[in-house]
């Protein structure tokens, strides 16, 4: 309740500020071509074209994705060095360049989704986020951590709201009804928006309901049982135009996921392929997330905050676990409820304006201030009540602040483009109470203070190498400080560990080198990345054929090759493909108690290079289209193939209940699919996925892909 009257008056201020009285001077800049596609996400809010980045970015406009993807995570499969693993239906989690959980970070209109509870593996956080009323997806590939801080190692996804489009003499509104079938999810959604706007004043509000059943697998999988669960979102925006070059916006955003199963460490979990079921008879999540906040942004006011960007936002996140566990043949024995409830009351500036030497200066900072708390109890076979835990899965009392300042330059030399950038940050964890065992309350530790400072650096380089041709490419630091999870977690999805906080920073670097480019009817990009991993905290079997895990800092490395092309053959038909190449290696501790190097705990271990866990295998993904000039109508045909995942940390051999034991088979996926559109805003669109009825897992994932899948979607706009 404290945060939330500081936000609201904060807030307050921020709207009854007497904003006109800015004075604001002209700022000559750089005409761009207003087909040009521009990207903010590298900036941290601020344009660049796409083109000319010295960063790899993909950009996907969200009123074509959102017709066949049911949730965020999907939306960006296909994408070069990107894997989205599915622990669930409702549990999607992307892996990019090799990393996912908290070594990617996600944004909602540039304001941090991450926080200190995130887990280390695939998580359900993402699916948390609706795309109903966003604009487009902006997904940087590589460490972006001087603008982005903590977590963004593997890459950084932003996904961007609609401009406020302001009247010039009345009121205008209109609105969008959007529905959605899909057959071999059983499922249905149901979205509606509307706005309103004035010369001086936008508003827009947007609900969607999703419901989706038992999914259906591939020819010789059939039914997944114990895969439904029900969704839903809602999103608030007010913008205020203070003058042509200043606005406010003011937002909200509620999600709800309720009863979302997790089948595979349960008796509903598959056989396939040799996989081994759970004895859990069911296990269930239920997610709640709030995000509040209010923006000021402004352009050519001059000096040394010609253009900036101040946010305020409170971020509320509550999850609950519920799990009854089975005994070998399968009968009820009792289980657990765990949750924790997590606010982060976050601040951020941001400021651009000219240098001395004629670049552009971007400089500002950025405070959170986390809140934790975490418990739960556990019940009988008939699901009463028994005793309390200690804790949940997390501490039971604890903080976590991160402060942070950086500054970045955009100049030209020689034709180069410049970009080097310092960002120093401070984390402090303080953990009042937490358990060694969140079932015994005896084992409570006295409560510690951590702090951990990093200093980091970048610098990324562009040039023209002929017109509407570049070669790009840099060295670019990230590093991830122990999280609350690191530091006090005692249970983890598919494993049992012990809180440890004497884990120290994870530090990377990756360096890049590319080219991208246009010529006629042709575009490409291609790059090479390799990134060095120092002190990454990995976790291994402590002992062969169980789940309890240790945890511990290891060095190693990730690599990889992107790839894609794309040709119009004529103004009706043009095609693209892409393909990914990853390759990883990072120290693990192998369980040896008769010749181990390393004693941990009284047992000895061999400490061995072997992959990331869930390494990417090769991905090709090819795409042609039919979209006839001055025609209402359009049609796809896609290719999907992936390559067998066979190259597996100690942590996937033991997963037996997701991991086939020789690794996750390849595959390859056709799909068809086509849209009209009719009227001044009506369309219809119509799929069909998985073609051939294919029976296959994406690598990691703890329930097989869709099978034949057809899918019919409807929006009208009035």
């Amino acid at each position: 309740m404290n945060s939330f009257c500081i936000y609201t008056s904060l807030v307050f201020a921020l709207l009854t500020a007497n904003f006109p009285s800015i004075t604001f001077s002209t700022h000559k800049i750089e005409a761009i071509d207003e087909l040009t596609p521009m990207v903010v996400t590298a900036k941290g809010g601020f344009p660049e074209p796409l083109n000319s980045t010295a960063w790899s970015i993909t950009t996907l406009e969200t009123d074509a994705i959102q017709r066949t993807a049911r949730s965020l995570p999907e939306a960006l499969s296909g994408i070069p060095s990107v894997m989205v693993q599915k622990t669930a239906l409702g549990q999607s989690s992307p892996y990019i360049r090799g990393l996912t959980g908290y070594h990617n970070v996600l944004l909602v209109d540039g304001i941090r989704i991450n926080h200190s509870a995130m887990r280390s593996g695939p998580n359900q956080y993402w699916s948390t986020v609706e795309m109903l009323g966003a604009d487009r997806l902006e997904i940087v590939r590589g460490p972006n951590g001087i603008i982005h801080g903590a977590d963004a190692i593997g890459g950084v996804v932003n996904i961007i709201s609609e401009e406020p489009r302001f009247t010039y003499k009345e009121i205008s509104h209109n609105g969008q009804f959007i529905g959605r079938l899909s057959s071999a999810e059983h499922s249905w959604t149901a979205g509606v928006k509307g706005n309103l706007s004035t010369p001086d004043w936008f508003a827009e509000l947007s609900h969607v309901e999703r419901s989706f059943g038992d999914l259906e697998g591939g020819k010789s999988i059939g039914k997944q049982e114990n895969t439904a669960y029900d969704s839903r979102g809602s999103q608030f925006r007010l913008s205020r135009k203070i003058n042509e070059d200043s606005r406010f916006i003011l937002g909200f955003q509620n999600v709800f996921m309720d009863d979302v199963p997790r089948t595979h460490k349960t008796i509903n979990g598959l056989t396939w392929k040799g996989l081994i079921p759970g004895s859990e008879i069911w296990r269930q999540l239920d997610q709640k997330r709030n995000l509040y906040y209010g923006k000021f942004s402004w352009e050519n006011a001059g000096g040394w905050i010609d253009a900036g960007l101040l946010t305020l936002s409170l971020h509320k996140h509550e999850q609950e676990r519920y799990r009854m566990k089975g005994s070998t043949s399968g009968v009820p024995i009792g289980g657990d409820i765990q949750y924790f409830g997590l606010e982060d009351l976050g601040l951020s500036l941001r400021f651009e304006t000219d240098d001395p030497w004629g670049g552009r200066l971007a400089y500002g900072g950025t405070w959170h201030h986390e809140s934790l708390n975490s418990g739960g109890y556990k019940f009988n076979s008939s699901e009463i009540k028994s005793t309390d835990l200690a804790q949940g899965p997390l501490a039971a009392d604890a903080h976590y602040d991160r402060y942070a300042f950086y500054l970045s330059d955009t100049y030209d030399v020689g034709h180069w483009n410049i970009e080097p950038g310092i960002r120093f940050s401070s984390i402090q964890a303080d953990l009042e109470r937490y358990y060694l065992n969140n079932s015994d309350p005896l084992t409570i530790q006295k409560p510690e203070i951590k702090n951990y400072n990093e200093l980091i650096g970048s610098i990324r380089i562009s040039k023209e190498v002929k017109e509407d041709n570049f070669v790009f490419g840099g060295v670019s630091q990230g590093f991830r400080p122990p999280s609350l999870y690191d530091l006090t977690s005692t249970d983890e999805t598919s494993a049992v560990e012990r809180p440890n906080t004497s884990l120290d920073s994870e530090n990377f670097l990756q360096a890049e080198i590319g080219y991208k480019g246009s010529s006629n009817s042709w575009n490409w990009e291609a790059s090479y990345y390799h990134t060095w991993i120092y002190d990454m905290i990995v976790r291994s079997p402590i002992e062969s054929g169980k789940s309890d895990v240790l945890k511990a800092h290891a060095n190693g490395f990730t690599q990889g090759v992107e790839f894609q092309v794309g040709h119009n053959w004529s103004p009706a038909w043009n095609s693209q493909l892409r393909i990914s190449l990853m390759d990883s290696e990072v120290e693990q501790l192998l369980d040896n108690n008769a010749t181990g190097t390393i004693a941990i705990d009284g047992r000895n271990y061999d400490p061995i290079d072997r992959a990331t866990s869930r390494l990417m295998p090769p991905q090709i993904h090819f795409v042609t289209r039919y979209a006839p000039p001055k025609s209402n109508w359009w049609g796809d045909i896609s290719i999907l193939g992936v390559g067998q995942a066979d190259d597996l940390s100690l942590k996937d051999e033991t997963d037996s209940s997701r991991i086939p034991s020789d690794g996750t088979p390849g595959y390859a996926l056709v799909g068809l699919s086509g849209g009209r559109k009719w009227g001044e805003g009506s369309s219809i669109f119509l799929a069909v996925e998985n073609l051939g009825n294919v029976d296959y897992r994406v690598h990691g994932s703890g329930l097989n892909g869709a099978g034949r899948n057809f899918i019919i979607s409807l929006s009208h706009s009035f």
